[in-house]
């Protein structure tokens, strides 16, 4: 048995047609309450649950305009703070496995020393051949 075009379609149109219904009738004028959460009524008009006046839709909730949506910010500064310990570690961790900073202040001191080297002056072309 194999499906066809048609099927596939039907399917389909099933599928987005029972995804949207959840939200067109949802609730019942005649039932004793039509709506299941606090500070809702049911529209007549349209069968669908709205808030009181004085109240906003907040996640399927009810709630008093004049409280405001959760703020994430705490949550924000958190992981930045976390984000930046493990930076700030991370950096301790290679400058001492590496010896950076010993490494960094022996190039500077190069650069400040005009100090000639041993090998500075006898490596050169002026060397005598050695005789075997």
């Amino acid at each position: 048995m194999r499906l066809r075009t048609f099927d596939v379609a039907a399917l389909i149109l099933n599928l987005v047609h029972f995804a949207y219904t959840e939200h067109i009738l949802s609730c019942n004028v005649t039932s004793i309450d039509p709506c299941p959460g606090d500070n809702q009524q049911c529209n007549q008009v349209t069968g669908r649950c709205e808030c009181v006046k004085g109240f906003t839709m907040t996640d399927e909730d009810c709630k008093p305009e004049s409280a405001s949506p959760p703020s994430h910010a705490t949550a924000a500064a958190l992981v930045t703070l976390f984000t930046l310990a493990l930076i700030a570690g991370g950096l301790v961790l290679v400058i001492r496995k590496y010896n950076l900073v010993d490494y960094v202040r022996q190039k500077i001191n190069q650069r400040r020393n005009n100090h000639v080297m041993y090998e500075d002056v006898m490596i050169g072309q002026d060397d005598p051949p050695l005789s075997p």
